[in-house]
């Protein structure tokens, strides 16, 4: 029996060991733990990536998006729309910097934040909302910047799970005002530790970002303003140098493996694969599949040895953190309902062929 991890980190570590460990003994030699050329080389590198005048490394994906609420001047008595099923650092942010998240539903074919519930969820105390890329598919980068614009709203992309996809013919992290990243270890772009990252179209808006992830400081012990201590670390930097470069690469390799799973699981009663829009190019952070039987299928996965998960196990208006905030449940059906459903099978760039031959076939042996 083949047995296959749902993720595995050894595999990319493998790939860059030889580089990774000449940079990072160049930084213990130098003793450049905190910023320095590591991190100066990362932010260049993902700014040119991304075609973005400018990234800030702050120290996760977390501090990214409350560093970008601050710096867009989210705080008490504003409302910020949020999609209803994402993870919680998405809305948990919101109420962080004194804001309240106002959750909206998603879209039952992409789970994407739904642009009409968007719409509708405005008000006149609302000041911005956040387009999750959920598991590595952009949300809809026509409608959503579209009516945030036209209701005189900022837009933050959540792309902490779309390293590299494209919308039309543009990287996303350039359709909203500011971009927040994740480097966690699992994302297609993924550091050895804790590490974020936060880009955007305005210089200002960045420069600003980089004052409040440094105490508010310009210069040493001179604080402009109230800021908090979120740095990119040196080797964690190192590490993204050494995995920047083949990003694309692994990108394509994700892509080719869904295709096999898609392909695999057509016309397969009782399954469901998430809508790909045809507009997008997306990088599959995860394989996510649906079904009314999620539990059973993911009990018949394990006993073969065979990995998954649950991203999410529940839609964020059914979280005790944010009971204060939430609606009557039937305003977030498609949410609700994915919690319940959503099971994200095996998906890594250095996946083998036999496991994904194995994961495929336990899948159908189980409908």
């Amino acid at each position: 029996m083949t047995s296959v991890s749902v993720f595995d980190l050894g595999r990319a570590l493998a790939e860059i060991r030889g580089e990774l460990d000449a940079r990072w003994r160049a930084i213990l030699e130098s003793k450049q733990f905190v910023g320095g050329p590591e991190v100066g080389e990362f932010e260049r590198a993902f700014a040119g990536y991304l075609d973005a005048p400018d990234c800030v490394g702050v120290g996760n994906g977390t501090d990214a998006l409350i560093l970008a609420l601050k710096a867009l001047g989210a705080g008490p008595g504003d409302e910020v729309v949020v999609p209803a099923f994402t993870f919680a650092a998405t809305a948990a942010t919101v109420e962080w910097v004194g804001a309240r998240p106002v959750f909206a539903d998603v879209e039952s074919a992409t789970l994407n934040l739904d642009p009409e519930r968007l719409e509708a969820a405005i008000t006149d105390r609302t000041v911005g909302a956040i387009g999750v890329h959920l598991y590595g598919q952009p949300c809809d980068l026509d409608r959503i910047p579209e009516i945030c614009k036209r209701a005189e709203l900022w837009l933050i992309e959540d792309a902490a799970q779309a390293h590299g996809a494209r919308f039309g013919d543009r990287r996303v992290g350039s359709f909203g005002d500011l971009a927040t990243w994740s480097f966690y270890p699992s994302k297609n772009l993924g550091c050895f530790g804790d590490g974020g990252a936060v880009t955007g179209r305005s210089l200002e808006l960045l420069e600003r970002v980089r004052l409040l992830a440094n105490h508010g400081a310009k210069t040493r012990y001179e604080h402009l303003e109230i800021g908090i201590n979120s740095r990119l670390d040196s080797f964690q930097a190192a590490v993204l140098n050494c995995r920047l470069p083949l990003l694309d690469k692994k990108n394509e390799r994700r892509g080719k493996i869904a295709g096999q799973y898609r392909e695999a699981f057509t016309g397969l009663d009782g399954l469901a694969c998430l809508a790909i829009d045809e507009r997008s190019r997306g990088v599959f952070h995860q394989m996510t599949v649906t079904t009314s039987r999620r539990d059973e299928l993911q009990a018949f996965l394990a006993e073969r040895g065979i990995g998954s998960t649950v991203h999410y196990p529940a839609a964020l208006p059914d979280q005790a953190a944010f009971a204060r905030f939430a609606e009557e449940a039937s305003d977030f059906p498609v949410a609700l309902r994915a919690a319940s459903e959503v099971l994200c099978l095996p998906m890594f760039p250095e996946l083998t062929a036999a496991e994904l031959d194995a994961t495929i076939a336990a899948v159908r042996e189980f409908f």
